[in-house]
């Protein structure tokens, strides 16, 4: 059965936009086109975009998605592709969430000094102290 680009993004969820942006990089590519002109996409295209959705769910980005689909297209097994995405996406994931940990001890080191610390005097300077750098100096100055 074929799908108008209508049909096939709402059964996603998605914009035809966002199919339109698929098809230029590569990911989708309609089956043919109706008398009218529009675009037709077959089952294949209903069974890529089910995988190019659970692959974004599990934190793959449209490049690793685009690697992915290039081994398959090319004959290859895509499970090592596959493998060195999900390792790849882990990484970036795993050194975000220790920078997030960072900014989350530094917020919560500077609201605590805040919270210990109000500064009588903040009524419109043209700096606030804390966001000073956390330093004897700066606590000094509250």
């Amino acid at each position: 059965m074929p799908y108008t680009i209508g049909q096939l993004a709402r059964a996603f969820g998605l914009s035809p936009d966002a199919l339109r942006y698929y098809e230029r990089l590569g990911l989708l590519a309609p089956s043919g086109r109706s008398p009218g002109g529009f675009r037709l996409y077959g089952e294949e295209a209903f069974r890529r975009l089910r995988f190019i959705k659970e692959a974004q769910a599990a934190g793959l980005k449209l490049e690793d998605i685009a690697w992915i689909l290039r081994a398959v297209e090319e004959g290859h097994p895509p499970c090592r592709h596959v493998r060195e995405a999900l390792a790849k996406r882990l990484a970036e994931v795993r050194r975000r969430l220790r920078e997030l940990q960072a900014l989350e001890a530094a917020l919560a080191e500077r609201l605590a000094y805040a919270e210990a610390h109000p500064d009588p005097a903040c009524d419109g300077k043209d700096r606030c102290v804390y966001l000073d750098p956390l330093d004897p100096g700066a606590r000094s100055r509250v």
